[in-house]
């Protein structure tokens, strides 16, 4: 088995958080082996919030629209999530989720 490509970009976007150390874990440390793989279940909501906020900014801009809702760019859906909109929920469910597929991925492979 193979580790899963990572575009460029996406290797700039942390995959974990240590709130421990205050420190967000990238793909690159994982894969060599410098840093552990934090489970995102040990994360509290706070520190969940705070590793989604931090591969917004660390990512391109974007503009974003939930069903029915508003237009949100980048910077305002991470003022949504700081702030607990109810409508980023979805987002946050779907974050959470992509974050555990690829991180298990990850897991398979080392």
């Amino acid at each position: 088995m193979t580790l899963p490509n990572i575009d460029p970009i996406s290797q700039t976007k942390p995959l974990g958080y240590d709130p421990v150390r205050g420190k967000f874990i990238y793909y690159n440390e994982i894969i060599s082996g410098r840093e552990q793989i934090i489970p995102l279940e040990t994360l509290s909501d706070a520190d969940f919030k705070t590793l989604v906020i931090e591969r917004l900014r660390s990512g391109p801009d974007f503009r974003m629209q939930s069903m029915g809702g508003p237009l949100y760019t980048r910077d305002q859906v991470i003022v949504a999530i700081e702030c607990d909109a109810p409508d980023m929920g979805p987002f946050l469910d779907a974050e959470m989720s992509y974050l555990r597929a690829f991180i298990q991925e990850i897991k398979e492979n080392l």
